[in-house]
Formats: C-alpha cells, sequence, structure tokens
C-alpha cells in the first residue's frame, strides 16, 4: 500500500531529534520560577507553532531553497547563545531562535512527507508521531544536568538526515498528491475553519485530560509513546477505513478512557491512543483543499495548536470542569467532523497524483 516511507521514518526521527534538543532546553528553565518558566514556555510554544503558515508559504515561493538546513543553523545558533538553565535575554533570544529553527524543520518534514507519500495520511502522521518521543526524551535529558553542548549532537544529526532527504522532494518540478477526504459539498471556508477548530480543541483538551498516575519516569515515557504511537496509527487507520469512521471511532472511543482513567494508567493509556489518533485527520482535510500547499496545511493545524496551548498558560479548572470539557468538546469535534468528512469512501481516494 505504501511505496516510499523512507522519507517518512527519515523525518520521524528528525521531528524526535528536534524536540529532543527543544524540550532539554526548555526543561532547564522550569525550576526558574513560574513567572520565568511561563515567559519562556509561552514564548517557545507561539514561536515554534504560530510562523509555520508563512515558512508554508515561503517554501512554495521559493521551491529549491533548502529550508531544513537553515532551520538547523537556527537551532545551533540558539543553542550556542542560550544561556543554559538561566532567565535573561540570552535565554529569550536562544528559545526564540530554536523555536524558530524547529518551525521551519517541522514545515520541510510536512512537504516533504506529502511530497513523497503517494496521497496517503500515513507518511504524514508517522512524521509527527516522532515528535511525542522526543518530547518526553528532551525532557528526561533536560532534568539531568547535562551540558547543553552535548545537544549538539543531535543538531548534527539532524543536518545529516535533511541533507539525505532533500534529494527526494527539495524540487522545483515537485507535483502534490491529491487528497480528497471531505465533502465536496462544503465550502472551503467551512473546511478550514471546522479543521482549525477540531484541532485547537484537541490541543487544548490534551492538558485537561485528568492523570494522577504518571509517578514514575517509566510511565511518563509509557505515555508519551501512546501518544505517538496513537499520532500514526491514526493515518494508518484512515487510509484503510476512511478518514470518517476513524474520526468517530476514535473520538467518541477515547472519552470514557480518559475521564475514567485518571488512577487507572492502563484505561488512561487507551484514551489518550485513541484520542491521538485524531490528528492526521484535520491535516488531510486541509490538505485536500489547499491541494497544492502542504506546508501551508499544516502550518494551519500548527497554528491552531498553539490557540489550544495558550489557555493553559492562564486558566486552571478542577477535574470536575475538565470532565465536563472533555465530553463537551470531544463531541462538538465528531458532530463537526461528520458534517465535513465524506461519508462514502472510494478506493481511489488519496491515490492519485498529478
Amino acid at each position: 500500500m505504501y511505496k516510499n516511507l523512507k522519507n517518512a521514518w527519515i523525518y520521524f526521527f528528525i521531528h524526535m531529534l528536534v524536540e529532543i534538543v527543544c524540550f532539554a532546553a526548555l526543561t532547564t528553565t522550569y525550576d526558574l520560577g513560574v513567572m520565568q518558566a511561563a515567559v519562556i514556555g509561552l514564548l517557545y510554544d507561539v514561536l515554534a507553532f504560530c510562523p509555520q503558515f508563512l515558512f508554508g508559504m515561503l517554501h512554495e515561493r521559493y521551491k529549491k531553497l533548502d529550508m531544513g538546513s537553515i532551520g538547523t543553523v537556527l537551532m545551533l545558533l540558539g543553542l550556542i547563545i542560550l544561556d543554559y538553565g538561566k532567565y535573561g535575554i540570552r535565554s529569550i533570544l536562544g528559545i526564540t531562535l530554536i523555536a524558530l529553527g524547529n518551525a521551519v524543520i517541522h514545515v520541510c518534514g510536512a512537504v516533504s512527507t506529502v511530497s513523497t507519500g503517494g496521497g496517503k495520511l500515513f507518511p504524514s502522521a508517522l512524521f509527527v508521531g516522532g515528535g511525542s518521543f522526543g518530547v518526553i526524551i528532551g525532557q528526561t535529558l533536560g532534568s539531568s544536568g547535562m551540558s547543553k553542548w552535548f545537544l549538539i549532537i543531535p543538531v548534527v544529526l539532524i543536518e545529516v538526515l535533511i541533507l539525505v532527504t532533500n534529494k527526494e522532494w527539495l524540487s522545483g518540478e515537485i507535483k502534490y498528491p491529491r487528497y480528497s477526504i471531505t465533502d465536496k459539498s462544503v465550502s472551503v471556508a467551512v473546511i478550514v475553519a471546522v479543521a482549525f477548530l477540531v484541532t485547537m480543541t484537541r490541543s487544548y483538551l490534551g492538558y485537561a485530560i485528568p492523570i494522577s498516575w504518571k509517578k514514575e519516569l517509566w510511565q511518563a515515557f509509557l505515555l508519551f509513546f501512546a501518544m505517538g504511537i496513537g499520532k500514526a496509527a491514526g493515518g494508518w487507520l484512515a487510509d484503510r477505513i476512511g478518514a470518517l469512521k476513524t474520526a468517530l471511532i476514535t473520538i467518541i472511543g477515547s472519552v470514557p478512557f480518559l475521564i475514567f482513567g485518571e488512577d487507572i494508567m492502563v484505561v488512561s493509556i487507551t484514551g489518550v491512543f485513541l484520542f491521538s489518533m485524531t490528528m492526521s485527520l484535520t491535516f488531510g482535510m486541509l490538505l485536500s483543499v489547499m491541494n497544492d500547499n502542504p506546508g501551508l496545511a499544516f502550518g494551519v493545524t500548527t497554528t491552531a495548536l498553539a490557540f489550544g496551548v495558550i489557555p493553559k498558560f492562564f486558566v486552571n479548572f478542577d477535574k470536575i470542569i475538565n470532565i465536563i470539557i472533555i465530553v463537551v468538546g470531544s463531541l462538538i469535534c465528531a458532530v463537526l467532523m461528520y458534517k465535513t468528512l465524506r461519508k462514502k469512501e472510494e478506493k481511489s481516494d488519496g491515490a492519485d497524483a498529478v
């Protein structure tokens, strides 16, 4: 079914390495104080997520520009400038450069996996899934007290892997596959709005999930690994049974596991796994109406992720309110997806390229 997954797997590891660097640097700020950590965290989330649509548009304007290497240079400069584990102008500038490098490389991963993915959702979902593995590894390394210079190793590996993949997709002649998972009777504006709202809601709900069992490091690893595997599995399942069925099964199916798994690890992990499977669907929706600019499509989803993350810096609801938000938010997402995704899957869906 998948003719070429090489780029997807390489960008899985690139994404993992990028998040290792980012979260190792971020984790060293967690003990500086609530306000300082919040400023750094909010700055990172905004700059790593929001500019991606701009970088996607830039790629379409200059298709032969090696943006991945530019992202690597930005991350390296950020590391050099960063006043590791401290708060001040150097750390703010360092995190800014690291976040922007992250954003650029994310866009390259999205465009690369779409370009070589044969019109399927799994390659891009696999690429995105690598980030969850990198987050927990980076957090662990950042809290270990290691030197920031150790992080130059993954940055160098990122650049090597980017150069390996460039020859596969970095071309002014690249033609993108066609995606068609949305209802053609629904306007483009509505599709974009729904994809944005669902992604934003999913992002916020991720921080509302009640979890009390995560007390050991291995449990944290298991949780983030479930997220990463779930993201990739969602694209795989959608390619086989269709986006609509995948959306309804995973969104509605995750709710009871999320709200009743607070103290039971296996129940909670199952909910997180199902919940994470929706990630590729909103990207696929946007690709269906932005076929000629996958970087822009991906950037819209990451901007929505940022909008969903930002409230966590300003509000903190109790368990009951969070459960209500999870239930209501999930039902709203399920209804919106039902109204906008195709009701009937065709065998040729997503397989045609221009």
